[in-house]
């Protein structure tokens, strides 16, 4: 095992920084310092004082990231990468952990008997600019956060956990003041729902619903959350080194942090790679700690002691513009839905676990009836690969449309295992469907999800991961009204059995359950989406580094720590 070579402190430049994380590799320092924490004796403990660290070396590690940072917004940021860094910076009522879900910038919640009221106590705690988080940040952060004019993508997050006046506030231009959050005093914040919402601490761990310091935001206008100037942490770590479009983000340990005596790591740095093989290379020259792999690297490290596996609750698929012209046809979309082998993707290209994907609903995921997962409940598989069926449907849609030859452009993300995938499918249509032509756009993420966001695409390969463990979280996406229904598809029926279920139903878990399972039913039926696979994650990871994963699978780097 290479042993780290950690002599530097966090003012040191960003790339010496990333390189002290990471062992031996040696680079020419410069004079200049990286940014700091301002602190001072009165509101830092001796633990964390320079003083009391001046015999230990600090701790640093270095984490591969699959795209670039596009903003650490938390009222704005969708992207799984930017909201793994805000997880870190920022901190929400509740957090994950290993066992759960647990009480984290509040310490103590009162909940009404009607289970409508929820009256957090919100913790002696401070932001890394040493002023106090109090409750007026999270009253705050939510009303911005469903303000229209923020353009929060995930302001609809507010109405599935059922504040008050939510929907109305979101979607109708209601009164922001109505929305049923308010703020006693600096440690009282209370949240009003207009339904029982039995998972809902599940839901507020989301990185949306972390306060925000609304002195500072409206200070910084439209640049808040876009470096490392224009954002402040209350979470275990504060950033000390990024911008837009960097491939390094610098996190040091936030001394203002609550629980700032359990942060182990000093340094948590995250660096953007792309390609899984460059990745390795990173890794064997100890410029990274952690680097996800794929394919024939999995193979090649699965016998190492560093080499580690997990199953994710997140779905990757095809996602159909149904406003395309051949794409409104069912038989069409069934046909791009079965015509490719999708054991081939998990076996032969990623080789992580993965599983191959034959229905919406991931595994391990909730299904709201104790003792029971949705996928053991629904008990049913969908759009097994087919091509021979394939063909049928295709022959049918031909002459449903009068037409033999068609033309799609397939919209996905520029990282080498996606690029892999789709020109994967791209052969597996073209040769199962003759008279079709797919053409590829690899594009940055954020490009992508932006084309997507507009409508601007026909064909695109999307993701989606459990944001709490409810099946909620995937079927509020393909609602008609669902702002991230990309495909523009709509079902009466759908919509009926998706709102009953977060209404009328919520009390009911059995019958809210069986209208979950006929919802899958009627998307996948339908070929909605054409889902490919449930995500595995292979990894390499130092055998002296301990870190804690959530029960969904995610690592919860706070935890980390370098056992030397």
């Amino acid at each position: 095992m290479r042993k780290r070579m950690v002599a530097l402190f966090v003012t040191l430049t960003l790339v010496t920084t990333l390189l002290a994380g990471c062992g031996s590799k040696k680079t020419e320092q410069t004079d200049s310092p990286a940014p700091t924490v301002s602190t001072t004796e009165e509101d830092v403990s001796d633990s964390t004082t320079p003083e009391a660290n001046a015999s230990t070396a600090p701790k640093s590690i270095t984490v591969a990231n699959t795209a670039d940072l596009s903003t650490l917004d938390s009222s704005v940021a969708i992207a799984g990468e930017d909201m793994t860094v805000i997880s870190n910076v920022s901190e929400s009522l509740y957090r994950n952990t290993s066992t759960g879900v647990e009480l984290a910038a509040a310490e103590s919640v009162n909940i009404s008997d009607d289970k409508l009221t929820y009256t957090f106590t919100i913790r002696d705690s401070k932001w890394s600019d040493g002023t106090p988080v109090t409750a007026y940040d999270f009253e705050y952060g939510w009303k911005r956060l469903a303000n229209p004019e923020t353009g929060g993508e995930y302001s609809y997050m507010l109405t599935v956990a059922g504040v008050k006046n939510a929907s109305d506030v979101t979607y109708n231009g209601g009164d922001i003041n109505s929305l049923g959050v308010k703020a006693v005093d600096d440690k009282t914040f209370v949240v009003e729902l207009d339904r029982v919402v039995p998972y809902l601490e599940s839901l507020l761990t989301g990185t949306y619903f972390a306060p925000i310091n609304k002195e500072f935001a409206e200070a910084q206008g439209d640049q808040y959350g876009l470096t490392k100037d224009n954002v402040l942490s209350n979470g275990p770590f504060v950033v000390t080194d990024w911008e837009v479009g960097g491939e390094f983000v610098v996190l040091s340990k936030n001394p203002y942090y609550w629980d700032t005596a359990n942060i182990k790591l000093d340094t948590l740095n995250f660096k953007t790679i792309k390609d899984a093989q460059s990745g390795v290379i990173a890794y064997e020259s100890d410029e990274l700690d952690y680097v996800g792999i794929t394919g024939d690297l999995v193979s090649q490290y699965k016998d190492s002691p560093e080499y580690q596996s997990s199953v994710a609750r997140m779905l990757y698929y095809f996602q159909p513009n149904l406003k395309v012209a051949g794409f409104e046809n069912k038989n069409l979309r069934l046909a791009f839905a079965l015509a490719f082998d999708k054991n081939s993707i998990t076996d032969n290209i990623l080789k992580n676990g993965s599983l191959p994907a034959n229905f919406l609903i991931p595994n391990s995921l909730a299904s709201g009836v104790e003792g029971k997962t949705f996928r053991d409940a629904a008990n049913k598989t969908y759009q097994e690969s087919n091509k021979e069926l394939a063909l049928e449907y295709f022959n049918k849609a031909k002459k449903e449309l009068n037409q033999d030859t068609f033309s799609f452009e397939l919209l996905y993300d520029d990282d080498d295992t996606t690029s892999q995938i789709a020109q994967f499918y791209q052969s597996e249509i073209q040769s199962t469907l003759p008279g079709v032509t797919i053409t590829l756009k690899p594009q940055p993420k954020k490009n992508r999800i932006e084309l997507e966001g507009s409508g601007d695409f026909e064909l695109a390969i999307s993701r989606w991961g459990a944001d709490y463990n409810d099946p909620s979280t995937y079927f509020d996406l393909f609602t008609t009204d669902g702002s991230y229904n990309f495909g523009k598809w709509s079902n009466a029926e759908y919509d009926k059995l998706v709102k009953s279920a977060s209404n009328e139903l919520i009390s009911s878990p059995q019958e809210r359950l069986d209208a979950y399972i006929k919802s899958e039913q009627i998307i996948l039926d339908d070929a909605v989406i054409f889902p490919i696979y449930q995500m595995g994650s292979a990894y390499l990871l130092r055998t002296n580094i301990s870190v804690e994963k959530s029960v969904d699978g995610n690592t919860l780097w706070r935890t980390a720590d370098i056992i030397e």
